[in-house]
């Protein structure tokens, strides 16, 4: 092009205004077309009379969709989803916080078996952890119930019931409160807590007073979140809450549209009303955060000190143990007995290692059977080019938020977020209803559907991941770089990314394990030819084929351990 045609074009065509518009326009309309369209079409359904279905007549607006949500039934499991969601989140922040103190800042013996401890779980998908522990602590023919009847104890475990529904769901979201929580202990300038020391200040003081409030992003970061994924959980209240009456919102949802005739309007009024409640708990986040300062790493170097524990050393290490053994080592020893066993069921502790009522035949027929094999190729597919994918949007999402003054970045902020309020099985509906309209480009019947899904799905846990470990991140380092000469891009490959490396391998992790266990959305997507792996699993255990559903649970957490354990190197930056 000639300097006379680059003279002739408009001044506001070309000026750096408008690049920073049509920049930021570009984000706002991936993410209209990723979030807000099928959202939009979730909203339009809960306010009228006839489902959005293709080929389906305009519906009549109407309000009788939210009528029948606050009674009987749906008031029950409302007061229900509420009390699993606050103890659920309390046990879960609890369990992941002392991991991440104890693996960050403290002298505990093999604190790498603590990073791997807290790591491992997250390769047990809650559906998987909801039958291993079904076969664990079933009422009579548990395993554990098994070998207390043997020691004629006087009790027995019932995890179908709204304390087993707690107990798991806190064990297996733990890891999402250790992922945030660390990052952010490892950030941290022990300088600061050592200044508070000099100045008389007790452990517990500088624990209340420093430590506390500058992890703050993190922590309501990890609450936040764990709440709405416990609140939303959909395989675990299905699989432990129906078999003893304890009914959730997201199983009533599922019911709504399973039933027949079917009642999606109704399902999308719950998931708006949802929707309303869980963003009014994010603005008050928001409002806990606005005007503080957390910035901890600046261009001095440091390295976090450990805290001596003394005799609790050993304490710390069982505990450890503790939540190693609950959370992996038992639900796999559960599944290997499932699927050894002929007939699924052991009748005394010595049937557990009678060698004649195993057998590898369950093994065999499973990983013969064409329908898994195709559908875990799909998954993994799936899985990393949504971490590829998803990962770089939200990223980018997040730098623009952070440390941008871009025009939009608020509203892309909150346009992000939105997702994390609506239950899976519901905006599953809404990508479907969505993107099934559209005859270009044709999404349905592709794995392609899967990857965007996923990446609007997840955007909420991918953009807080990055959130909370860029906001300790001092602009000083990359501005630095801006006064010597360094564009925005190399400042961000040379300077930001390599100290954001945990955060950016953990959102990565996150998006890779959280796609593979994804089912609520899956199971209004798929198709004969695109059948993911938590869709098989459903259906196995819909038809009662629990020696297909640990055969495939064990494969699936096999592969799941391996990409922890690979994660695990990375998240280890600070001690190489």
């Amino acid at each position: 092009m000639s300097t006379s045609s680059v003279a002739l074009r408009p001044f506001w065509l070309t000026g750096p205004r408008v690049q920073r518009y049509l920049f930021s326009g570009a984000i706002l309309a991936a993410l209209g077309y990723l979030i807000v369209y099928p959202i939009g079409m979730l909203v339009y359904a809960s306010v009228v009379d006839v489902p959005p279905r293709p080929g389906e007549p305009i519906g009549h607006l109407t309000g009788h969709n939210f009528a029948p949500l606050f009674a009987g039934g749906n008031l029950q499991a409302i007061g229900n989803s509420v009390v699993i969601g606050v103890a659920g989140t309390a046990l879960a922040l609890a369990i992941g916080c002392a991991l991440a103190w104890l693996t960050a800042r403290t002298d505990m013996p093999a604190r790498w078996l603590g990073q791997v401890s807290a790591i491992v779980p997250l390769f047990l998908s809650p559906f998987v952890g909801a039958l291993a522990w079904s076969f664990l602590a079933g009422p009579r023919v548990g395993y554990l119930n098994v070998f207390l009847q043997g020691m004629g104890a006087p009790f027995g475990l019932n995890v179908f019931s709204l304390g087993g529904l707690v107990f798991v769901l806190g064990l297996y979201h733990a890891p999402y409160a250790y992922l945030f929580v660390s990052s952010a202990l490892t950030l941290i300038n022990p300088e600061l807590e050592e200044a508070g020391k000099a100045h008389g200040a007790t452990g517990w003081q500088v624990a209340r007073r420093i430590t506390f409030p500058l992890v703050r992003p993190a922590l309501l970061g990890a609450a936040t979140l764990t709440l709405v994924l416990i609140i939303e959980n959909f395989p675990i209240p299905e699989v432990l809450g129906t078999t003893g009456g304890v009914l959730t919102v997201p199983v009533q949802i599922f019911r709504l549209m399973e039933m027949y005739p079917s009642n999606p309007n109704e399902a999308s009024a719950f998931g708006v009303v949802l929707l309303l409640f869980l963003s009014l708990l994010l603005f008050a986040q928001a409002r806990l955060l606005r005007g503080r300062d957390f910035a901890t790493v600046t261009g001095k170097g440091f390295r976090p000190r450990q805290l001596k524990l003394g005799k609790w050393r050993w304490v710390a290490f069982a505990f450890v143990l503790l939540y190693l053994v609950g959370a992996v080592l038992l639900p796999l020893w559960a599944l290997a007995m499932r699927a050894l066993s002929k007939f699924g069921y052991f009748l005394n502790s010595r049937s557990f290692v009678d060698f004649g009522n195993m057998t590898f035949k369950n093994f065999s027929d499973t990983l013969s059977y064409s329908t898994f094999t195709d559908a875990l190729r799909n998954t993994v597919f799936v899985a990393v080019a949504t971490a590829v994918f998803g990962g770089a949007l939200h990223y980018l999402i997040a730098h623009v938020v952070h440390r941008t003054r871009l025009p939009g970045r608020r509203v892309m902020e909150y346009v992000t977020m939105a997702p994390i309020a609506i239950p899976g099985v519901v905006i599953g509906l809404g990508y479907l209803w969505a993107w099934i309209r559209l005859p270009w480009p044709p999404l349905f019947g592709s794995l392609w559907i899967f990857v965007l899904a996923y990446s609007a799905r997840l955007a909420p846990f991918g953009f807080r991941t990055m959130s909370a470990t860029i906001g300790q991140l001092h602009h000083e380092l990359e501005e630095s770089a801006r006064v010597c000469g360094a564009g925005r891009v190399r400042t961000v490959r040379s300077i930001t990314l390599p100290l954001l490396r945990p955060g950016v391998v953990s959102m990565l992790l996150l998006l890779f394990i959280m796609s593979f266990h994804e089912l609520s959305v899956s199971i209004f997507l798929y198709t004969p030819n695109t059948q993911v792996v938590t869709v098989v699993l459903y259906q196995a255990w819909s038809d009662g084929n629990t020696a297909r559903v640990a055969v495939i649970s064990l494969v699936t957490s096999g592969l799941l351990l391996l990409v922890a354990l690979v994660g695990r190197r990375w998240l280890k930056f600070r001690e190489a």
